[in-house]
């Protein structure tokens, strides 16, 4: 990102101290650190207010992140969309292990169909992530984490193994595949006791 350096440059152009800059943006003093140290990144307001401080314009300003901002609007929006489908899929799985107990336990075959009906929303959703896994190059359990914290990924790519990567994926799995079965478990269980 160019724009950290841009502030700092502009900023002692026009011999400002942080704190100067701070008050005539109306932000605090370790903010203006953080957007010229990237930590984090000034919204629309403060990048306008900056622009009319150092008399300049927004384009000038913010030269060549404006791919990086696009690219940050879209991540957001990829993680709000990644966070919704990922509760779906959990709520949708957890209805349906739930749901196993009172069923296998009941005398129509027909209602086992239920719970088969309930894990289409968890596969479309799954498969949903997936897909925004992918599109966002996202692929072990530590970039998933950074990716929905809004946090770069770029570092951890680096440091990807393929062996550890599909042993993680495979304990994922699982543990998924135990948790499932022990909640399913547990319902036949409780329908058991109350059908007594």
């Amino acid at each position: 990102m160019e724009l950290g350096k841009q502030i700092k440059n502009y900023r002692t152009t026009f011999n400002y101290s942080q704190e100067q800059l701070a008050e005539k943006t109306f932000v605090s003093r370790q903010t203006i650190s953080n957007w010229e140290t990237n930590k984090s990144y000034p919204d629309i307001q403060s990048l306008l207010l900056l622009s009319s401080v150092f008399g300049t314009s927004l384009d000038e300003l913010v030269k060549g992140d404006l791919q990086v901002m696009k690219n940050e609007l879209q991540n957001n929006k990829s993680n709000r969309r990644m966070t919704v489908y990922s509760w779906i899929m959990v709520i949708s799985f957890l209805v349906t292990a739930v749901s196993m107990g009172p069923i296998l336990l009941a005398d129509k075959i027909i209602l086992l169909f239920i719970p088969f009906l309930l894990l289409v929303p968890a596969c479309y959703f799954g498969i949903k992530v997936e897909s925004l896994k992918k599109s966002a190059d996202i692929k072990t359990y530590s970039e998933i984490l950074a990716f929905s914290q809004g946090k770069s990924v770029d570092e951890l790519r680096r440091y990807r193994n393929k062996v550890s990567n599909f042993f993680e994926q495979f304990a994922i799995v699982f543990l998924f595949i135990i948790v499932f079965v022990s909640i399913c478990s547990v319902s036949t269980w409780v329908a058991r006791i109350l059908m007594s």
